[in-house]
């Protein structure tokens, strides 16, 4: 089994509206995506992580869309961000895949993608021979937001990667623990997490607790600007030889912009879960009534 496992965490600005339409964006994003994996693979890294909705930049169809997505004077333009949405079997995502088998490397890309009746927020986690491992749409969709425009995933999903179990959970599914613990469940030991949102303490606390109750390692990919940023790596390691400590690994600025490499111990993380007690070792489902049915709160 693999012992060691070097992330590289792509904290970069891709196209947005201001630099064209939707479609030369996508075709601009995907030119640096190839050159991001290369850069990548010429660092060492055994993986690269890009931010969430790489091939749109996270940016919607017209003004306001973020406040009021269905706002009824822009129904052009929300027909021409869906027809934008990048296929699932098409050339965009068929040149990412030559490129991680290129550099042998593999990649969690992400992208605006065609669904059943609106577009979805997708994940896709292709291995160093440029296959794919799992495709994820997110599930925890901002419906109160942009995302209103798009449909949510349905499940989790893990895969093996050079020997080591890897989820995938995308941006708000960080604020709902059931996200890494469904991935727990389903063996992950690493959690790879694309990201485009404002960041904060609270939101960095998420991932360490997300890390420590899952005994888990976690990798976060953001867009550079002020006030967000921040990529991360958090390791479930809370306590050492002489108490407590920072189970932070590493963080970026929130401006800083580069390809940042993070290497993890899975050895180490190996270990800590065979001897420690978080995770999946004390519970007690049967006492978790309502975890599986529908919120009361609604």
């Amino acid at each position: 089994m693999t012992e060691n496992l070097r992330i590289a965490l792509i904290q970069q600005r891709a196209a947005g509206r201001s630099c064209g339409t939707f479609w030369e964006n996508r075709q601009e994003n995907l030119h640096r995506a190839v050159t991001a994996i290369h850069q990548a693979a010429q660092n060492g890294a055994d993986l690269v992580l890009f931010p969430e909705l790489w091939s749109h930049s996270y940016e919607g169809p017209f003004p306001g869309v973020f406040d009021h997505p269905h706002d009824p004077r822009f129904e052009k333009e929300r027909r021409e961000f869906a027809a934008s949405a990048v296929e699932r079997d098409g050339d965009y995502l068929r040149t990412l895949q030559q490129a991680a088998r290129e550099s042998h490397i593999g990649a969690v890309v992400t992208a605006l993608t065609q669904g059943e009746k609106k577009p979805r927020n997708t994940a896709f986690f292709l291995g160093k021979d440029g296959e794919i491992l799992l495709t994820y749409d997110k599930v925890h969709t901002c419906d109160f937001s942009m995302e209103a425009l798009m449909e949510n995933g349905e499940q989790f999903f893990t895969c093996d990667f050079e020997g080591v179990r890897v989820g995938v959970m995308i941006c708000f599914d960080r604020e709902f623990p059931e996200s890494a613990r469904e991935l727990m469940l389903q063996g992950s030991e690493v959690i790879l997490v694309p990201n485009a949102c404002g960041f904060d303490p609270a939101r960095l606390n998420q991932l360490s607790t997300r890390a420590f109750e899952n005994m888990v390692d976690i990798a976060m990919a953001n867009y550079p600007d002020t006030g967000w940023g921040q990529s991360c790596v958090f390791t479930p390691f809370v306590f050492g030889p002489d108490g407590p400590r920072e189970n932070r690994l590493f963080c970026a600025g929130d401006t800083q912009e580069g390809i940042f490499c993070v290497d993890l111990d899975m050895q180490a993380l190996r270990t800590w879960r065979q001897e420690n007690v978080w995770g999946e070792k004390y519970r007690r489902p049967q006492a978790y009534h309502r975890l599986s049915g529908a919120s009361s709160l609604r």
